[in-house]
């Protein structure tokens, strides 16, 4: 169906010519996104994650209510070696909530601080980076785009790992996969109803990358950048009011804590946009992966009848390891960040640690204080390590985030416009006056072409190959809408009209017709999905269908094979048809049907054309001059525009340019 007209170029990145459909989605991806960008692209994505609300507030109040645990992890250790084992008498916060229970025996104390942790680990298990057991990670993460964003899709994470955790993690493997359902759903939308001449370029592997892993860009923006920064202040405060309170002359342990922020935050600085454009490869080097294998599944008969299995294998081996590559650049870059920033957190650490072990050796601070200071010590340091690191966390779903909203913006545009038309009950004719029509502005594929075509008649498109036959079958159900001029259905413009309605009148019968992998009677109804048996059983018979179906062991429960390739050609396109008759649509139009068909099938689908076209508008796009010859009119367009409008007798009498295309399409006709 794809014509070479439908490839209208324009110059491109460093000037290359780059098809305007493939450009329409891809050329702005193909230059580095600023830091401008990048935050108006969180902020587009909040919509996904305010949709799910009552759990996006559970799950940050779950995080808080968690880092109330965590402020309690240090005191154990230090009141087992201060007031247990050393015999110190209690001081502080522990004075205030032990004393009363166990006074001021070790061996009491000691009892109250294994209660205290034998039923912490009841509620919240061990302080964890995630609860793994409850988490759906891919645990070899695979060292691709499509392995890490398989996790970020799937994750669901709690600092602790007991009951609590348990309710967490459930709550955020829920939030996770509503948000990333959502972003799917809307992208999958966006591909399936953009114009269909989009499909001519897009590579599917692509879009189904974008759908399955892009995806998951989204919730990984919400947890990295909205609620970790947010729970790490949290932290931070709580952790520092508590330090405050136990050690008020201690100023030296948050001040160094407190430096992590602008160290983690120069070098995030530094770093953005090496990580933003590593992503960006990354995810364009697993979708290649995904996009070269599929085109190569689907091309398995031609690879195997020219005996290059080896070669594909080969060609799909370098794209994957072209991935591969990717991914361990970008995690060479997060290396370097470690380097450099080892150095200075490490003397930011030795600095703490010698001056506490000087307060112990002056006997102004207990071993106890120390695994105290330490403990708060890295829950101040942790959180401002978190926010310095928040942009280049970002960084790396920014890409994905990129092209989700490409999809979006660029393939919905026109899906919206004519849904709130005028509706349409039934189609009785169709016009095209002075209709100019392509896929860029200012760059039509046809011009000025006006006809009319009215029920009851069936009319042949002809015309070389790259003149736009396609281009007018597309703009007639309004996939394509004209640059000029217009296409009226029933003396009503085309454009007033509600866009879903005027295409529910249309049926398609494709050149390569696909069928689906279930039974002849579910790929028949996918025409209408409320028809009944009686009714598919019907359309089967105009098409030409019930006889060779009624021969089939299972009839119309023959469950057929991947793009019906249990039936002969002639037999998927007679289900097709079929197919688009129970639509109950007005204008059926069939693109090359008897391209692929022997003399005696064409003769046989001409008859049933014939037949259908008593009642309906048939428009056939054909070559053969015995299909041409069937019809009642020949719609001839040439070079961009319709030159000649007759039957097939009248041109071949008054059009040379239609007698020589007649003669190159029929060898026989050819003079000698």
């Amino acid at each position: 169906m794809a014509e070479a007209s439908h490839g209208q170029t324009l110059n491109g990145i460093n000037g290359a010519p780059v098809d305007t459909r493939t450009n329409l989605l891809y050329a702005e991806e193909q230059r580095p996104l600023s830091p401008r960008e990048v935050w108006r692209l969180f902020v587009r994505s909040w919509r996904f994650i305010r949709e799910y609300r009552r759990l996006v507030w559970t799950k940050a109040f779950l995080a808080t209510v968690s880092l109330v645990f965590f402020l309690a992890t240090p005191w154990p250790l230090k009141i087992v070696i201060d007031n247990v084992l050393d015999g110190r008498p209690l001081t502080g916060i522990p004075r205030a909530l032990i004393e009363p229970a166990a006074g001021t025996d070790p061996a009491r104390i000691l009892g109250v601080v294994m209660l205290f942790l034998f039923i912490a680990l009841l509620v919240v298990g061990m302080v964890a980076d995630r609860a793994v057991a409850l988490g759906t990670d891919v645990q070899s993460g695979g060292l691709d785009q499509a392995g890490f964003t398989q996790n970020d899709a799937n994750e669901g994470w709690s600092l602790w790992n007991g009951l609590f955790g348990y309710l967490e993690t459930r709550v955020t493997i829920d939030l996770t996969q509503r948000i990333t359902q959502s972003v799917r759903t809307a992208v999958y939308r966006a591909f399936m109803t953009s114009p269909l001449g989009m499909y001519s370029d897009q590579k599917i592997g692509d879009a189904v990358f974008r759908v399955m892993h892009d995806s998951a860009a989204v919730s990984s923006v919400f947890y990295r950048g909205v609620l970790a920064p947010i729970t790490s202040i949290i932290m931070f405060l709580m952790a520092l009011i508590v330090l405050v309170a136990q050690f008020p002359n201690e100023p030296l342990i948050p001040a160094l804590a407190a430096l992590c922020l602008p160290v983690f935050a120069i070098f995030a600085t530094l770093f953005g946009k090496a990580l933003r454009n590593q992503s960006q490869e990354m995810r364009e080097r697993g979708s290649n992966v995904m996009a070269e294998f599929e085109e190569r599944l689907s091309q398995v008969q031609v690879i195997k009848a020219f005996g290059r299995e080896a070669h594909e294998s080969e060609s799909i081996d370098r794209a994957s390891w072209r991935s591969f590559r990717s991914t361990l650049r970008l995690l060479a870059i997060i290396m370097a960040i470690g380097i450099v920033l080892t150095p200075t957190v490490g003397f930011l650490m030795y600095k703490a640690l010698y001056h506490t072990m000087m307060e112990v050796i002056a006997g102004r601070m207990t071993l106890g204080d120390v695994v105290l200071l330490a403990g708060y010590g890295a829950l101040l340091a942790f959180p401002m390590a978190t926010l310095g690191n928040t942009w280049a966390a970002m960084q790396l779903p920014a890409a994905g985030l990129r092209r989700i909203h490409s999809v979006l913006d660029r393939l919905a545009t026109g899906t919206a416009s004519g849904l709130n038309g005028d509706a349409v009950t039934s189609i009785r004719e169709v016009t095209f006056t002075d209709v100019s029509v392509g896929y860029a502005p200012g760059a039509p594929v046809l011009h000025s072409v006006s006809f009319q075509i009215v029920r009851g008649e069936m009319v042949a498109l002809a015309g070389p190959s790259g003149t736009g036959k396609t281009t007018l079958i597309l703009a007639l159900p309004g996939f394509l809408e004209p640059i000029a001029g217009t296409i009226s259905i029933n003396g009503h413009d085309g454009r007033l009209l509600n866009a879903r309605d005027l295409r529910s009148h249309v049926g398609f019968v494709f050149q390569q017709e696909a069928l689906f992998s279930a039974t002849i009677e579910e790929n028949i109804r996918y025409g209408r999905l409320d028809a009944r048996a009686e009714e598919v059983r019907l359309a089967a018979e105009k098409a030409g269908a019930a006889e060779f179906i009624s021969q089939l062991s299972d009839g119309y429960s023959t469950m057929l094979g991947r793009r019906g390739t249990r039936l002969s050609v002639g037999q998927k396109q007679r289900i097709a048809i079929a197919r688009a008759l129970v639509a109950q649509s007005d204008v059926l139009i069939l693109d090359e049907p008897t391209a692929p068909l022997d003399s005696a099938s064409e003769t046989n689908l001409i008859a049933t054309l014939r037949a259908i076209a008593r009642e309906r508008i048939v428009l056939i796009v054909a070559h053969r001059p015995t299909t041409l010859a069937a019809c009642d009119r020949v719609l001839f367009l040439h070079q961009g525009t319709l030159e000649a409008s007759g039957t097939h007798a009248s041109l071949t009498a008054s059009s040379p340019t239609y007698r020589a295309y007649i003669a190159e399409t029929d060898p026989t006709l050819r003079p000698q």
